[in-house]
């Protein structure tokens, strides 16, 4: 059996940007409804704006913690646990419309059921940090993370911008 856990974070610029994004749109379709009226484009507006706020407070993760039980999503209103016998395979995402200027050679993690493919985290792991993942995985599945492309050398960690207890030398509540 798997001991320890490994907690990988999505980037501040992912987390405040889509809520951003979302916010901005509900709030231009409140607007425009308001002074419009319920006409089909401004209601499309408010609707697209709704969903998108949704989708960003339910399912965009802020962090997700892998232990030997499986990988569990936090996001800003809930928690989803994934089992390691539900996972078909870990991927990466592509990465962002400005990798090319930050230099980034992989996205995030990606959980894959199915055809769904599940955001894990929005940025890619330093070396030490897919280390530790690989490690965990060994012990419990080392097939899920065999076709995962390795992180470039000198890739920051998750936990950089985050508070020290996430750092894993520093140790704290976890």
């Amino acid at each position: 059996m798997a001991t320890g856990s490994v907690t990988l974070h999505s980037s501040w610029r992912g987390i405040v940007t889509s809520c951003i994004g979302a916010v901005l749109l509900l709030m231009a379709g409140i607007v425009v409804v308001g002074a419009s009226g319920w006409r089909f484009l401004p209601t499309c507006t408010l609707v697209a704006g709704a969903v998108l706020s949704l989708v960003v407070l339910l399912d965009y993760p802020i962090a997700s913690s892998f232990d030997a039980q499986g990988v569990t999503r936090r996001m800003m209103l809930r928690r989803h646990h994934m089992s390691w016998g539900r996972l078909d395979q870990l991927s990466r995402a592509r990465p962002g419309v400005v990798a090319g200027l930050r230099k980034l050679g992989h996205g995030g993690l990606v959980g894959v059921v199915g055809r769904r493919r599940y955001l894990l985290t929005d940025r890619c792991e330093s070396s030490d940090e897919f280390l530790a993942l690989e490690r965990l995985l060994d012990e419990v599945d080392p097939s899920l993370i065999e076709q995962v492309p390795r992180p470039r050398v000198g890739t920051n960690p998750t936990w950089l911008y985050r508070r020290a207890r996430w750092a894993p030398d520093r140790g704290g509540d976890r």
